[in-house]
Formats: C-alpha cells, structure tokens, sequence
C-alpha cells in the first residue's frame, strides 16, 4: 500500500456546492494519525493530495470539514471502520502478476532450490507476501511453486497480508481484468486462469487454496508473530513511502520471523543501506536479494 500523489482531482462538491479545504493543523494532525496507524508517510508538501483523496469521504459522511472528520476518526463509535476507508483513500495498490522478474526468476530459479535442500528433512516452506494488495505477487509466488516441482506433497504456508480489507477480499475472489496480466504470457493465463462471462479471468482452485490472504498492519510490531520461521518475505515497493523509523521498525520485525538465512525481497529501487539491519546483501545469480545474518 503506497501513498497515492496522482494529480487527477475528482469534482465532488457538497450537498451546498461548496469543496471543504483543509488547513495546514487539520493536515498536520491528519498525517500524524495516517502514520500512526499506518507506518505511511505523507510529507509536507503533499497536503493537496490529501485533501484531495480524503474530501469524497468528508462529503459521504455529510461533514462540513475536515476537522469534523479528523474528530469523527478521533471519537466516532465508527472511526475504526472508516480509519480503514481513509488509508484506503489516501493508498494506491498498483501491482500486476509477474511484477519485476528479475526478482521472481532469482526466487524460482535459485532460493526456491537452496531452501528445498535446507528443509528437506522438514519438508515445510513458509513465505510471506507483505503488502500485497489484491493479490497478484502472492498468486504469482504460487504458480512457481507449483511450477518448479520441488514441493510436492511438502506442507507450504503462503501466507500473503494488507492493511486494506477492501483489496484483500478482491484478492480472495481471484477474479482479475486485462492490466493485471501485463506481463504474463497468454499461455499461463490460459492454464490458470478462466476466462467469465464479463471478460475477467478467475483464476484456478488450485492456485487459490495455496493462499492465505489475512489483514496485517506492518505498524503493529507486535503481531508480527503471527508470520513464524519464514523461508521468504516478500514486500516489495511497501516501504517507499514509509520514513526512516517505521522502515527499521518493519525489517526488524521481518528479521525476527525469518529463519537463518532466509531471504527478503525488496523492490528494485529499496534499499537497507541506510538502515543499519542485521541482514546481508546476497548477490544471486539473477538479482541481489537480502538475507538474515
């Protein structure tokens, strides 16, 4: 989930015709509660963009401003229902399968082969997809699982979370549209996929039992127990818009989760340089990924 600065403005105006504006304390004690409950970082310059995404549920709620609606999120029987509708508003969830190869062909061509002789004895394969938003990496991650042979009969626990109940119930329907197959090959579509009556593609039992789609706050330090003795996390393109702190937060928490010498993906433009985490940067043959030390 990234915060969403896209220009386009929706015209919608209140039931007077008047647009509620917000000022600069409003924005600055709305930014604060998105990053505490969030870890996302909406910066200085991006108030307008948070006007603008924030304002269609000012006016769904019938609120004459945005102050209203920052104490309607404070003290409302039902600030926690719409707190989710407002990280909703103010996210974008762009993905696609087959998302940054380079990456993937690193998971399917070399991790998933170390790891199959690390637990050989086991026989169990834990990942997490982290931030997955309508589910695409996850159901990804489990065509090349499928497809390497190397788990058969093998207890896989492929867990995939997001903060946004929304795109995780479309994650969980498995039905997708044309873009969501940018980079797939029509040959896989076709093998795992069904086409519908209105041209979305449902994808196949097979894949969907693999998954486990749940809710998870990457901000809450203290449930990330929940993902154990992992082999992989993948979170990739998460914590772009995450700050210093709540990036050392998150990787802490994956380090913790990670078995020794478990991999975690990043997108490729993140990095931990600057984060002084005990992980080591692995250079693969396919792309450079990192591990717990």
């Amino acid at each position: 989930m990234n915060f969403d600065s896209s220009n386009q403005e929706p015209l919608i105006l209140s039931r007077d015709g008047a647009r509620p504006r917000m000022d600069e304390s409003t924005f600055l004690r709305l930014r604060d509660l998105i990053y505490q409950s969030s870890g996302l970082h909406v910066d200085s310059k991006s108030q307008s963009t948070l006007e603008r995404r924030l304002r269609p549920r000012v006016q769904a709620l019938h609120l004459g401003s945005f102050e209203q609606y920052y104490l309607y999120l404070q003290f409302d029987r039902e600030r926690r229902e719409e707190l989710q509708r407002a990280l909703d508003a103010v996210a974008v969830h762009e993905t696609y399968f087959f998302r940054e190869g380079r990456a993937l062909l690193a998971f399917s061509q070399e991790m998933l082969h170390e790891i199959a002789k690390r637990n050989r004895s086991a026989r169990t394969l834990r990942i997490w997809s982290a931030g997955c938003s309508t589910g695409e990496e996850a159901y990804t991650l489990a065509i090349l699982i499928l497809e390497s042979g190397l788990f058969d009969d093998w207890k896989i626990e492929l867990s995939a979370s997001d903060l946004s109940q929304r795109v995780i119930a479309l994650a969980r329907a498995g039905r997708y549209r044309q873009n969501s197959f940018r980079t797939m090959d029509d040959e896989r579509r076709a093998r795992y996929f069904t086409q519908q009556s209105d041209g979305s593609w449902l994808i196949d039992e097979r894949l969907r039992v693999m998954v486990n789609f749940g809710c998870f706050n990457l901000a809450d330090s203290r449930r990330y127990n929940i993902y154990s003795e992992l082999d992989v996390i993948f979170c990739r393109n998460v914590m772009l818009y995450f700050d210093a702190a709540a990036r050392r937060r998150t990787v802490t928490g994956f380090h913790q989760q990670l078995r020794e010498g478990g991999y975690l993906i990043l997108g490729a433009s993140e990095s931990l340089v600057t984060l002084n985490v005990p992980f080591r940067l692995s250079h693969l043959q396919n792309d450079l990924v990192y591990q717990k030390q």
